[in-house]
């Protein structure tokens, strides 16, 4: 059943009418969507062949490796049994927003837009509490298929985690924490259902064990100073 989310005490995401987005971004989305073609568009080309492509914008640049990482991390979750990925397409496309080409088509797709540092930084203790993490849209009662992620707060909340590890290690542990907010956000446009879950990838908020989900990135017992 579908609950409205302010049923949800507490929760990362941030819902707001497309009238209360900033000028800024609209400026981004009618700047994207025109490069992108029908990348935007929910029309179905090819029902016998219905695919999702999956389009990443990064504010800042990221290396080779850091797309790489992120990709992996989405293609493992989405092949990960459970209910929980079932409203997903599980042989969706990801797609680097800086290597589109005009005039792409695509079945269906969802744009993600990654804010701040998507670096893992090292932190002493953890630095961030009941942040948003990631956030969607809601239009007239529908759900666009634009989904936001925090990276500045995903970093601070797995900052602790990232002590000791070296730079191919917290690459890995940023990546599977981003891809399960990417997820999270993805769910909710795929079922247009604001609704949360108590356990799981539908949970309302993460902590830095939910972010990176048992993914061979053990969760330091630091205490919060």
């Amino acid at each position: 059943m579908c609950v409205n989310l302010d049923s949800h005490p507490g929760k990362p995401l941030r819902w707001f009418s497309l009238a209360g987005i900033s000028s800024a971004m609209l400026v981004i989305m009618l700047f994207v969507l025109p490069r992108l073609s029908a990348v935007a568009s929910t029309e179905v080309l090819n029902p016998s062949a219905h695919r999702t492509t999956v389009v990443v914008f990064s504010d800042r640049p990221m290396l080779q490796g850091q797309w790489v990482a992120l990709f992996s991390a989405l293609q493992a979750d989405l092949a990960k049994s459970g209910q929980e990925m079932q409203t997903l397409d599980r042989t969706a496309e990801f797609v680097r927003g800086d290597a589109v080409e005009p005039g792409l088509v695509v079945d269906s797709a969802v744009v993600v837009f990654l804010h701040g540092n998507c670096e893992l930084e090292p932190l002493v203790r953890r630095a961030a509490f009941g942040v948003p993490l990631g956030w969607v849209y809601s239009h007239q009662g529908r759900i666009e298929p634009f989904a936001h992620v925090d990276c500045t707060h995903i970093g601070q909340v797995l900052g602790v985690q990232a002590l000791g590890g070296n730079k191919d290690r917290r690459a890995s542990m940023m990546a599977d924490a981003m891809a399960r907010v990417i997820l999270h956000e993805w769910i909710h446009i795929a079922t247009q259902c604001p609704a949360h879950a108590e356990e799981g990838i539908e949970k309302a908020q993460f902590d830095a064990a939910d972010l990176l989900d048992g993914n061979n990135h053990p969760v330091l017992s630091v205490r919060n100073r």
